[in-house]
């Protein structure tokens, strides 16, 4: 019992640093996937936007710790970073949110 505890401990241990070295960036492009993972159309970058600004949000009002004020600009450009995916690849990404996320931020570093 014990040792699950540890290594779930640690997952999410490494999961909050992975999240601290990439940025807010990082858990704008989770929280989008998180939103695509049920959908079956493409929407507009506005539309992604508010979703995760509303989805920040909620997880906010939830958390004891202060989080950083929403970036729109940022969220602006992961949600554009998405729409550059073609269309065969944001299918097969809503399938897989975590890979999802990493194809995300690979393309949102490439605009950089």
């Amino acid at each position: 019992m014990k040792f699950s505890v540890v290594i779930v401990s640690g997952m999410l241990l490494s999961a909050g640093a992975w999240a601290a070295d990439d940025g807010e960036e990082s858990v704008y492009a989770s929280q989008l996937c998180h939103i695509v993972h049920s959908e079956k159309t493409t929407q507009t970058a506005e539309n992604y936007v508010a979703k995760i600004k509303s989805g920040i949000a909620g997880s906010q009002s939830s958390s004891a710790l202060q989080q950083p004020v929403f970036d729109e600009e940022k969220a602006s450009e992961v949600a554009a970073a998405w729409l550059q995916l073609d269309d065969a690849e944001r299918s097969k990404l809503r399938a897989n949110e975590q890979q999802c996320t990493q194809s995300v931020m690979t393309q949102f570093q490439q605009e950089d």
